[in-house]
């Protein structure tokens, strides 16, 4: 038996201070060094807006990276909890996670199960406000694993991710390496209303995951209530990257 969405919320309250907050939909500041999550900006969300759906969303995630990846998953303050999920802890190939009308939060994806480093690595973040799907890939905490999403099944094209392996991509190095491959992300530490620049080691991914707090082109309204999402440099690609 695992813990319920609530307990895992509540622990997560006293180490990642944003899912205590209001429904956020990026990541976003933070002061320290490590980053931790804090309240997104408060600017518009992108124009290009979901039609309402009915039934419960499912987040559907298949793994093309292989063994030695985990995925930890929390809701923002005031959202209902997961209808069903597989768990906090190793993912296999694939995994579903099942959610009701007006939940809000993310799966964080990466290659420590340390609640103190996954959390700041990449992200699904996702809500579904009155029936209308949002979904976007995160690196705005920090780059653990390329993750890209469609809306619908697969085969109906990728809206939001980039799944350029940001440490193989010949480019610029990480400015700030933590454990278990992450690379924080420096403008984790920007005032909330900076517009950019994207930090070069993010940049081949700036517009098709938020790579930096107000990136607002990378996330997408979803007119269906499946979301399946890729993890892995050999997922589709982003038009967008």
């Amino acid at each position: 038996m695992h813990l319920t969405l609530d307990i895992v919320a509540l622990v997560l309250a006293f180490t990642i201070p944003a899912l205590a907050e209001d429904p956020v939909y990026t990541s976003a500041i933070t002061g320290s060094a490590i980053p931790s999550i804090t309240p997104a900006p408060k600017g518009p969300r992108p124009a290009v807006q979901a039609a309402q759906v009915a039934g419960p969303l499912t987040i559907s995630v298949t793994n093309s990276f292989g063994d030695g990846l985990f995925a930890s998953f929390g809701h923002n303050s005031g959202s209902p909890s997961a209808i069903s999920y597989p768990g906090n802890g190793a993912i296999g190939s694939s995994f579903q996670a099942v959610y009701p009308a007006d939940w809000a939060g993310r799966i964080a994806i990466g290659k420590d199960n340390d609640p103190n480093y996954i959390n700041r690595g990449s992200l699904i973040e996702a809500s579904y406000d009155s029936g209308a799907p949002f979904v976007d890939i995160s690196y705005v905490q920090g780059f653990s694993i390329p993750i890209v999403c469609s809306c619908g099944g697969p085969s109906t094209g990728v809206i939001t991710g980039c799944n350029i392996p940001l440490y193989h991509d010949n480019g610029a190095p990480c400015p700030s390496p933590g454990p278990s491959s992450i690379c924080f992300n420096p403008s984790s530490n920007s005032p909330q209303a900076t517009g950019g620049p994207v930090p070069p080691f993010f940049a081949p991914c700036a517009g098709a995951a938020y790579t930096y707090p107000n990136d607002n082109g990378a996330g997408a309204g979803c007119g269906s209530n499946l979301i399946s999402c890729c993890i892995g440099s050999t997922c589709p690609s982003d038009p967008k990257q």
